[in-house]
């Protein structure tokens, strides 16, 4: 590998990324513990020919990234947010969340 090219590579914790896309949708899916509002928005990232699906990104915050249909780029971080079921059974689901 290039010396150059890797140096032009920041450093960056496992787990986060840049999303560049189009905002397909938002909505208010719950609130936390100090009763701050969390967000889901849905970003639909440009398909890599005619014949491919677009990818979508669920991504929470606490507040929405914009309208419906603003071109956006964001830093999100893959987490896990685990929960205890009514039977006492651990879910660790991943979620990506705006940094």
């Amino acid at each position: 590998m290039d010396e150059n090219k890797s140096q032009k590579i920041p450093n960056q914790k496992p787990g986060v990324f840049w999303i560049s896309g189009r905002i397909k949708s938002t909505e208010q899916v719950g609130t936390d513990k100090e009763n701050f509002p969390i967000i889901e928005n849905i970003i639909v990232t440009p398909s890599s020919d005619v014949y491919s699906h677009p990818k979508q990104f669920c991504v929470m915050a606490r507040s929405k990234f914009g309208a419906n249909g603003q071109d956006i780029t964001i830093e999100v971080e893959a987490q896990c947010r685990p929960w205890k079921d009514q039977k006492g059974r651990f879910h660790y689901p991943h979620y990506l969340w705006a940094i």
